[in-house]
């Protein structure tokens, strides 16, 4: 089985990471990490503090089940604002692929960015480009894995999260955990998501059907 593999952010890599014509090339699903997977702690410095919110277990293996490979894109400022190093935030990862291989649900990777444009540590003060809503963790998962956003699906639970994948042209979703009942309440014409779910399992459902009816052999 193939080993999930972590990847920090890279200002100097998003010139090169344009994936090209890949319209024969699979998609994938994009998950954003807190108030999408684990519950919202704001700012979880603490691997006792992780937990999964609920239906979240099921919901994976539903998008597993699809066949698209899965990968978590997730801000993570936290470390820019001094609350937590990337040591920290590394071990938190860690223990959560380790628990998700527990249940049976195996990500492709996780991508994260580290930086803010207003960091107190000024070594991550960046406007960087793989921060959401910009769609730099995509293009590099995608020049990566050889993957057609086109064809994926992005999933969070912040209008943020949806408008990093409106930018490459993906199908979104917005879960109502997390902030996204709040979320809601912001939605204009320009950022309504393709769907809008109470938990991960509704939402894995239909992207399961959409899937199939887009993909009927696969």
């Amino acid at each position: 089985m193939m080993a999930t593999y972590y990847a920090k952010c890279s200002p100097s890599m998003i010139r090169l990471s344009d994936p090209g014509d890949l319209k024969t090339k699979s998609g994938a699903i994009f998950l954003d990490r807190d108030g999408t997977i684990i519950a919202e702690k704001k700012y979880l410095r603490d691997t006792a503090e992780l937990e999964f919110l609920p239906k979240t277990i099921v919901g994976l293996r539903i998008l597993a089940g699809t066949g698209l490979p899965l990968y978590i894109f997730t801000n993570q400022a936290g470390v820019a604002h001094g609350y937590f190093n990337e040591e920290l935030l590394n071990r938190i990862h860690f223990l959560l692929i380790a628990k998700l291989r527990q249940a049976g649900v195996k990500f492709r990777g996780i991508y994260y960015c580290p930086h803010h444009p207003q960091a107190e540590i000024t070594a991550y003060r960046y406007d960087c480009d793989c921060r959401k809503p910009r769609p730099g963790l995509l293009k590099l998962a995608a020049w990566a894995d050889q993957l057609d956003l086109t064809k994926s699906y992005v999933i969070g639970d912040k209008l943020i999260d949806l408008a990093a994948g409106k930018n490459v042209s993906a199908t979104t979703a917005l879960v109502l955990t997390g902030y996204g009942a709040e979320e809601q309440k912001k939605i204009t014409p320009e950022t309504t998501p393709d769907f809008i779910g109470h938990n991960l399992e509704e939402i894995a459902r239909w992207v399961r059907l959409n899937h199939h009816l887009l993909n009927p052999i696969s």
